[in-house]
């Protein structure tokens, strides 16, 4: 029986000792794991700074700078109808062509008419009247052989020697003048010219121009 308690009691100390041993493991293995807890919690504390200035660092870097695309202007109807004319242009364009032509047909109506004129004055006195009108456009193309053709001519010789009062000296002057002209242009071409004198620019008179102002001169004087 006493063999039997010493057993017991020998027993119990050595449960004890391992119930120290657990409880003093529990404990160290318990402060371990707040002490990791703490290092986590620390470092997690710690990210978000570490964290900003990481962010910061890099803002503080100097990006290279992108250069910027140009916008490429996107063509609209207004720019399709730039090179297109307009409805009222093409009206106002038509106008003024059919006013051209109107004045043309007018002028060659004027020219026949005159001409016609002359003719009747030659041919056919009876039926022929005085127009004032008629006689200036006369007067005025005598020199111009695209409008007084070389046809006509001799009429009008006729028709002008056939003028009285001061028409006749209008006309010697205007003959005169294209006399004069031929003059000075064969006096610039022999004439030397020095580099201090000015140069007067005087053109030669047509040759049919200048044999019509002889023509007048010789009519109107004999």
């Amino acid at each position: 029986m006493e063999e039997n308690a010493k057993e017991r009691k020998r027993k119990n100390k050595k449960n004890k000792t391992k119930n120290n041993l657990v409880d003093v493991s529990k404990k160290d293995m318990a402060q371990d794991i707040d002490e990791e807890q703490e290092v986590d919690l620390s470092t997690k504390e710690e990210l978000p700074h570490n964290q900003v200035n990481f962010e910061d660092d890099s803002d503080t870097e100097e990006q290279p700078k992108r250069k910027k695309k140009k916008k490429q202007p996107i063509p609209t109807e207004s720019d399709s109808k730039k090179g297109k004319k307009s409805k009222r242009q093409i009206k106002k364009e038509k106008f003024i062509q059919r006013q051209a032509e109107a004045q043309a047909a007018s002028k060659d109506q004027l020219k026949t008419q005159c001409l016609t004129y002359l003719s009747q004055w030659k041919h056919d006195k009876q039926n022929w009247k005085f127009m004032k009108v008629k006689q200036v456009w006369l007067f005025k193309n005598k020199f111009n052989p695209a409008l007084v053709p070389d046809a006509s001519w001799p009429q009008l010789l006729e028709y002008f020697d056939s003028a009285q009062g001061n028409i006749r000296n209008m006309l010697l002057d205007d003959a005169n003048k294209i006399i004069k002209q031929l003059d000075e242009w064969s006096e610039s071409q022999n004439k030397e010219t020095n580099d201090t004198e000015e140069e007067v620019e005087v053109s030669r008179p047509d040759d049919n121009v200048y044999k019509r102002a002889r023509d007048l001169i010789q009519c109107l004087q004999e």
